[in-house]
């Protein structure tokens, strides 16, 4: 994933004066070409003592837990194949959403847990590769210390872009750009042979399902339901390695709360 990830940075314009997050920071490749834009990094990781460049101090954080920042205190956050490790996920996006200045931006990335291959895997044994076993005690715990209780967890926790765009969502962000990366052979010829009847399926559980809700407007909900259709059709989704978004802070944690109560009680008449 690094090449997607160091392709996009340098896209972006001069940096100085900003200020990024990149966490988990690993041995430092974003961090590098976040600083060679001139941003100031604030590196930080489970196991620091990973990162290689002598002139970005990486920090002791553990993405699970309270982030060592203040409110509204950074223009962009990396966190690159660190979002499958977490259980509390929706927690770790509350967190960035938190020490993230208003339209400020998250370069996420995660292996993409919804290609054609990994469905078909999950379906004959809960695994994302239809070789390997799935997740167990003995090859889901990576890294720990002998004298700390933290543990460094595998691929427990992978997410789907249905659920990730869900998550993202309730947390404040609005994904404004889906990159692609490499694409998975074997999800490629899935697709041609099983493409149409995704298509039609999504369309049936697109209609069968639009009358639910009704507390919800019917507007509201066809559009919510169109986007995730196109998600779930998407090139990207269907046979992409790795998920790559570009999420913008829109909203505050206290001001999505907001936005989802009045979604909830929409059409909703109180008892008189």
């Amino acid at each position: 994933m690094n090449r997607f990830v160091t392709r996009y940075i340098r896209t972006l314009p001069d940096l100085s004066n900003k200020i990024v997050l990149d966490i988990p920071c690993g041995d430092g490749r974003a961090s590098y070409e976040f600083e060679k834009k001139g941003a100031t990094v604030k590196a930080f990781d489970m196991f620091p003592e990973f990162m290689q460049l002598k002139t970005i101090n990486a920090e002791y954080a553990d993405l699970s837990k309270t982030l060592p920042l203040k409110d509204n205190s950074v223009d962009y956050i990396i966190c690159q194949e660190g979002i499958e490790h977490v259980s509390d996920q929706l927690k770790v996006l509350q967190e960035f959403n938190r020490v993230l200045k208003k339209e400020g931006l998250l370069l996420l990335t995660t292996p993409n847990y919804s290609h054609l291959r990994a469905r078909l895997s999950r379906f004959i044994f809960e695994s994302d590769y239809w070789k390997r076993m799935p997740p167990s005690e003995i090859d889901s715990i990576w890294f720990s210390e002998n004298d700390s209780t933290n543990i460094y967890f595998g691929h427990l926790f992978m997410v789907g872009v249905q659920k990730l765009q869900t998550l993202s969502t309730i947390t404040g962000f609005t994904v404004t750009k889906r990159i692609k990366t490499d694409i998975r052979n074997t999800s490629f010829v899935l697709g041609i042979l099983l493409y149409p009847l995704l298509f039609v399926l999504s369309y049936l559980c697109y209609f069968l399902y639009r009358k639910e809700n009704e507390n919800v407007a019917q507007e509201q909900k066809d559009k919510v339901f169109k986007e995730r259709i196109k998600l779930n059709l998407a090139p990207e989704t269907l046979f992409g390695r790795n998920t790559f978004w570009i999420l913008k802070k829109e909203l505050s944690n206290e001001e999505t709360v907001a936005k989802l109560k009045s979604l909830m009680y929409v059409g909703i008449v109180p008892n008189t």
